[in-house]
């Protein structure tokens, strides 16, 4: 079974190249490759997986040409190589003759349309000014291999906040699950740009829809996080310096069977996300999404951190998160958990 893709000439294309992928798009399209290597327990046998860092293109070539073993063709898979060589080559000035050596091979192999076995390269990154890409003395770089078909380049990228409603959309428009816009929106601002979550939220809420299509109040219901949402409610009543509605808040939590350990890290998780978007945006402006991105936060949290930010400075924030470690401190060594969170919400509904 033939693993490659076509080009545009008709020839199948061997060599693969893939670009800061996302893990879960890269698993998918591994698992791709991997499955048309034929019968799973053959198939181990005709996989090879390189560390590119510690590989040299001898190593890879080697790999390359060695015969599939009952097979139609060996799947070898190389991590990091392009990069780790490209730091090699060293500058006009003071080139690397064996880096360079090395670089001619791997490009004047990529080259060669009578290789039989896929060669897929995973790179977090790649300079495209540098000459790897670009061409090695009269030699194709790697943009000019794929334009002449002989290497199938692949940026497997999260998708940008913005982007993703659309992506969740089309996962579900090609598995077959029916979905409300408003919902899809919900999905990507609550879990944000995790695939792999995603796609099993997609899953579970298609099940609990049995057919028909997936509403906000199912997405709600299934896939937002009702402690956590609890948690907002509490620090949003500490920022407002509204006491009875925070011991409201928190007997909810209590009712929800928060024990008091998970109560102090989830406030302190929150309280941790609002300091580092309060941060954010005294230096630059942007919305949920762009906030979320630089951050490293999902969007529904990063949403109300900055609305709720805006009752403190950060030094405020900082001291609340000492108050918050001594918290933890205290209920580890000897003091009530439930008083202690008790003391803990009065006072700092009382700070200023």
């Amino acid at each position: 079974m033939n693993g490659g893709l076509a080009s545009e000439n008709g020839s199948a294309l061997t060599n693969y190249l893939f670009l800061a992928p996302d893990e879960f798009l890269l698993a998918k399209r591994l698992a791709q490759l991997k499955q048309a290597l034929g019968d799973p327990e053959m198939a181990s046998l005709n996989l090879a997986e390189l560390d590119g860092g510690r590989s040299s293109a001898s190593d890879i070539l080697y790999h390359v040409g060695a015969l599939p073993f009952l097979a139609d063709r060996r799947l070898i898979i190389v991590r990091g190589y392009l990069n780790s060589l490209e730091s090699r080559l060293g500058t006009a000035r003071s080139p690397n003759k064996t880096a360079q050596a090395e670089a001619r091979q791997i490009l004047e192999s990529l080259a060669d349309t009578g290789l039989s076995n896929d060669l897929v390269f995973i790179e977090d990154k790649l300079d495209k000014r540098r000459s790897i890409w670009r061409g090695l003395d009269g030699l194709a770089g790697l943009d000019q291999l794929s334009k002449n078909g002989h290497l199938a380049i692949e940026e497997l990228n999260t998708p940008d906040p913005r982007a993703l409603p659309a992506w969740i959309a089309n996962t579900a428009r090609r598995d077959g699950i029916k979905i409300d816009g408003r919902a899809v929106q919900m999905l990507a601002t609550y879990v944000g740009a995790d695939l792999r979550r995603l796609t099993l939220e997609l899953d579970k809420l298609r099940a609990y829809a049995a057919g028909r299509a997936i509403t906000p109040d199912d997405v709600q219901r299934l896939v937002s996080d009702t402690s956590e949402a609890l948690i907002w409610d509490l620090t949003d009543a500490i920022g407002q310096r509204d006491g009875r509605k925070a011991m409201r808040a928190l007997y909810a939590l209590r009712r929800n069977d928060a024990n008091p350990f998970y109560l102090l890290t989830m406030i302190t998780r929150q309280y941790r996300i609002m300091l580092k978007v309060k941060d954010e945006t005294t230096r630059t402006s942007g919305n949920e999404y762009d906030i979320a991105g630089r951050v490293g936060e999902s969007p529904f949290p990063v949403k109300k951190a900055m609305a709720q930010s805006r009752n403190y400075a950060i030094p405020q924030l900082e001291g609340i998160l000492d108050r918050l470690l001594s918290s933890d401190f205290a209920m580890k060594t000897g003091a009530d958990p439930n008083t202690e969170i008790d003391i803990l919400v009065a006072e700092l509904t009382q700070t200023r």
